[in-house]
């Protein structure tokens, strides 16, 4: 179950790369103001717009379900847990939080079993996690 947790981790963070930037109310977005309309004889001459990766549904679940999960643990927990889902090193994240790295990992697996133990107690939380 742990390593269905860490894999719906990862899910999650991909899946907030993926997501559009907020822009400010009131403010264009600065591509859309540059928008050109292109004519055949222009063909080959002009740079085509690149992929959009978006999220698939699996994705967004398992990022809703990450939030839910995260609002139970405590801030470092959470800050651990977040950190090695975007693939920081233990050390990157013990200096973020101004710990050794050994410590970095046992906190971070204790937060693991203690997020186990908590969706084992909530059926809704772990009907979500089957989804997926």
């Amino acid at each position: 179950m742990i390593a269905k947790l860490v894999e719906v981790f990862e899910d999650a963070a991909r899946c907030e790369r993926m997501l559009p930037k907020v822009k400010a109310p009131g403010r264009p977005n600065m591509y859309a103001i540059l928008d050109f309309i292109h004519d055949r004889k222009d063909l080959g001459f002009y740079q085509k717009k690149q992929l959009k990766l978006r999220p698939n549904p699996k994705l967004l679940g398992s990022w809703e379900l990450v939030i839910d999960l995260l609002l139970l643990t405590d801030d470092q927990d959470r800050k651990i847990l977040w950190s090695k889902a975007n693939k920081f090193k233990y050390t990157q994240i013990g200096r973020m939080l101004g710990l050794d790295r050994r410590k970095v990992k046992s906190l971070y697996l204790t937060a693991l079993i203690g997020l186990e133990q908590k969706i084992k107690q909530n059926k809704s939380l772990l009907a979500k996690l089957d989804k997926i």
